[in-house]
């Protein structure tokens, strides 16, 4: 296998660590350092600038969690005067907050273009609806030998936020607030036929309420800052990826053609990956490409293979292509890692491409450090060079079959 340096990796993760919020002059010194190391590998970099439109897709998503407290709040008192009436409206519940969430994900999957016009009632309440930001993606293409026989994108973000909460703790309020939202109604509906029901359940019903209505309150409160220098979201993919086109330059893989793509505005609704897949699904030669997302390189060793799920639901069979290389990549590697069909309160690169039609997946490590993530806490001391070098061994291992 080609060799990796992991200390050269870890130094220029701890580099890029540092805050870089989109719209923000950090955000545009990490890209261009990026782009520097790359010129300094002798290749060509592509700066493809976009804009887009988080405003309208994120106010939805809020409408959505404060429709879905509320509505948690008047079946209860609905339960307490009506039993048998309160258990079967409940049932809107989770009608109404799929309907709302499936609004959110038809805005968020038309972020690059101002459609506000097509949602009224929602633009009337949200404040920024048509607010336009902008940020880019670079794009390099590394050296190859011989006649192409296969393409292979490799991503990571280089943008950064911070939250007034990790994301552990906003995965576990989405958790607690989609178990009231979709479970619990259902699981009161035998209170239709026998009240008694609700009895029955004692603490167990109004401590899933009580959950659930606090995880949507702190949603509520969530907000978006630049305190966080994003070491292993993204800054130690973001290194892992200049390492290996090091690696690949040196020695140019035949007939494999890599394209290594770094992305903007991932935090703000995955623009960027929006971005990147509406190229990529025009391009004749790159559509029918193999796509491998990084996330959260750096701090530990453990791996998922995201699939993701977007507005038309989980695309396993259009990312099975990536799925198979990278878990054949991990083994190589000598990890082993475990498929994850959806994080709820979490998202990725790979569902845009995923919702192109694109064969996607993203390589999602994870760890202790994880609850640091969007915090001021990601720091470059979580780094290490046995976390960098195992991602580092996946990747040239993927190149390496795909060689075969």
């Amino acid at each position: 296998m080609r060799p990796f340096d992991a200390a050269r990796a870890v130094a220029d993760g701890r580099e890029l660590s540092f805050p870089r919020l989109v719209g923000t002059p950090d955000e545009v010194r990490g890209r261009e350092l990026i782009a520097n190391k790359l010129s300094d590998i002798d290749l060509t970099v592509e700066e493809r600038p976009f804009s887009f439109y988080p405003g309208l897709a994120f106010g939805i998503l809020k409408n959505m969690i404060g429709v879905g407290v509320a509505l948690l709040i008047v079946q209860a008192l609905m339960l307490f005067a009506w039993p048998r009436l309160g258990a079967l409206a409940g049932l809107a519940l989770p009608l109404i907050a799929r309907r709302l969430w499936a609004t959110y994900r038809r805005a968020a999957a038309h972020m690059l273009e101002e459609r506000s016009d097509e949602y009224p009632r929602h633009t009337a309440l949200i404040r920024d609806a048509r607010t336009c930001l902008c940020s880019a993606n670079l794009v390099a293409d590394l050296p190859y030998a011989g006649e192409i026989k296969h393409r292979l994108v490799l991503s990571a973000h280089t943008d950064t936020k911070s939250q007034n909460m990790s994301i552990v703790v906003r995965i576990l309020c989405s958790l607690l607030f989609a178990l009231g939202v979709f479970v619990l109604p259902v699981a009161l509906l035998p209170a239709v036929l026998w009240p008694g029901w609700l009895a029955a359940g004692g603490w167990l019903w109004t401590i899933v309420w009580l959950a659930a209505l606090a995880g949507g309150i702190i949603l509520l409160t969530l907000t978006v800052e630049n305190r966080s220098p994003g070491a292993t979201d993204d800054a130690g993919s973001c290194a892992v990826m200049l390492e290996t086109a090091r690696a690949l330059s040196a020695e140019p893989p035949r007939g494999v053609a890599v394209r290594l793509v770094f992305t903007g505005a991932e935090e703000l609704g995955l623009a960027g990956g929006l971005a990147l897949a509406r190229d990529m699904a025009a391009d004749p030669e790159w559509k029918n490409a193999t796509f491998l997302n990084l996330e959260g390189v750096g701090g530990a060793s453990k791996l998922w293979l995201a699939t993701g799920a977007g507005p038309t639901g989980n695309r396993t069979e259009a990312a099975a292509r990536a799925v198979e290389l990278a878990q054949a990549a991990a083994a190589d590697g000598g990890l082993a890692a475990k498929t994850l069909s959806r994080i709820i309160g979490g998202e990725a690169d790979h569902i845009p491409l995923l919702e192109a039609g694109l064969s996607a997946v993203t390589l999602m490590f994870h760890g202790d450090y994880s609850r640091k993530v969007h915090t001021a806490g990601d720091t470059p001391d979580l780094l290490r060079e046995e976390h960098m070098a195992a991602a580092g061994r996946i990747l040239l291992a993927a190149i390496a079959r795909l060689e075969r």
